[in-house]
């Protein structure tokens, strides 16, 4: 016995009604914003794109905070005189090359007898660079760090300015945690 026609293309509308899955009237204009995470020229954008936003907006604030908390920690630790093992704080903002490559700079600072004194670290700027991936990096920030206004050195020693650095860190998600995995950095005379 063969389904009529007309319930058979009721059938279709059913079904694709019920699936959610809709497309945007071609018609219709976009009725939300969305900012690039670059920070370029905000565009009109549908529903569905500014979900997007949305979502990457909130990675990228979890990253600054990962980047703000890790950036406390070398301050804390370049005021202490380095450390040999790795903090937990250390262990739950960086990971990889980034994790080794500050601990090897902390291990020579305390081996120096060196401390940062007076002055603070001044995280001047922090900027979304989506365009900039390394190995797997799911969020890339470029920052400009001035410590200029800290005293480094050691007993003994003439005690010198701190540097002007600027940046750029690459996130990963290890479990549900975001840490700095890979990074770059470039002494500049200003930020």
């Amino acid at each position: 016995m063969a389904i009529p026609k007309s319930v058979a293309a009721l059938a279709v509308i059913v079904a694709l009604l019920g699936s959610g899955c809709t497309q945007p009237d071609p018609n219709a204009a976009p009725t939300y914003t969305c900012t690039p995470s670059d920070g370029s020229t905000p565009a009109p954008c549908y529903k569905a794109e500014h979900d997007q936003q949305v979502k990457e907006d909130a990675l990228y604030a979890e990253a600054e905070a990962v980047y703000r908390k890790y950036i406390a920690e070398e301050e804390r630790i370049n005021r202490i005189g380095g450390i040999e093992d790795p903090t937990k704080v250390l262990l739950d903002t960086t990971t990889g090359s980034y994790l080794a490559s500050a601990m090897k700079a902390y291990r020579a600072l305390k081996a120096a007898k060196a401390t940062a004194s007076g002055g603070k670290f001044d995280l001047a700027w922090v900027r979304r660079t989506p365009s900039d991936v390394r190995d797997g990096s799911i969020a890339t920030l470029s920052v400009c760090l001035d410590t200029s206004s800290v005293s480094m050195g050691s007993k003994g020693n003439e005690p010198q300015p701190g540097r002007i650095t600027q940046r750029t860190a690459y996130f990963v998600r290890i479990g549900d945690t975001l840490k700095i995995a890979h990074g770059k950095y470039l002494w500049v005379a200003e930020c």
